[in-house]
């Protein structure tokens, strides 16, 4: 049996109540504004505050925006960076047409290039000598399929599990956008190759009256068990936390209220 992991983060750990196994490939899919980039910015710095590595493939944004965002939640970025805890590879820049490079890459890769970016990840793996312990970062999957034929996308997919997650027992997740009804298919299409998945959305009941109550669902995590339901969570000034269940019945009822006085 693979060892398992919790996040730290507890409303994941609620929809996986006995961890993640290390031998995981988690997708984490959703519209935009649904929290994903705080779900995996807290992730990471959970994973890192205990000494475990952190490899993040930079692709819809610079290496610099994922420093910042974990200093905007209290994490020490650079601090993490310079101690080596936090490895970035920089698929952001080619995508810009820019020539810097940026200080907090490692690595430059050009997306273009799935054979060379599949080679650095796992190369890089390799060279920090994660082995049962670190997380793999990949932000975002849009830009393969942007570029890239499906099948060439469950290629790179199949070949960063079986190396990074089965082999070297290091837990890798994939984010995924499905603001289009293209992408939505194209999550369809891939979600067997994963492990874990983990849906985040906005409740959209309650978006209708005024509420964007966050809310994410652990769907499948093969070896170990899961809560399968929706679970609110909200993003502070300290990450991904659970809502107060209290303050959110009395808000939805002074909004019901304030909706029947406006009939």
């Amino acid at each position: 049996m693979s060892a398992r992991v919790t996040t730290g983060i507890e409303p994941l750990d609620l929809g996986a109540p006995e961890g993640i196994p290390r031998t995981s490939s988690v997708l984490i899919a959703g519209e935009s504004g649904t929290g994903k980039s705080a779900l995996i910015a807290h992730i990471a710095a959970n994973f890192m505050l205990r000494g475990e590595k952190c490899v993040y493939l930079a692709l819809d944004d610079s290496p610099e925006s994922f420093i910042e965002q974990l200093e905007s939640f209290g994490w020490p970025g650079r601090e993490l960076y310079s101690r080596d805890l936090l490895y970035i590879i920089d698929g952001y820049t080619y995508t810009t047409g820019r020539s810097a490079v940026s200080p907090f890459s490692r690595k430059s890769v050009n997306v273009q290039r799935l054979d060379e970016l599949t080679y650095s990840i796992l190369s890089t793996v390799e060279e920090l000598r994660l082995e049962g312990a670190g997380i793999l970062l990949v932000d975002s999957l849009n830009d393969f399929f942007y570029f890239h034929e499906l099948s060439r996308v469950v290629s790179f997919i199949k070949s960063v599990r079986a190396y990074v997650s089965k082999l070297k027992r290091v837990i890798s997740f994939f984010v995924l956008h499905t603001d289009t009804e293209g992408m939505v298919d194209l999550e369809r299409n891939v979600e067997h190759l994963f492990d874990g998945v983990v849906y985040t959305r906005v409740n959209e009941d309650l978006r209708k009256i005024g509420i964007p109550l966050k809310e994410l669902l652990v769907k499948k995590l093969r070896g170990a068990p899961t809560n399968p339901f929706w679970i609110p969570y909200a993003i502070t000034n300290r990450g991904v936390c659970p809502v107060d269940m209290e303050k959110l019945t009395r808000l939805i009822k002074s909004k019901l209220e304030e909706y029947e006085r406006l009939k």
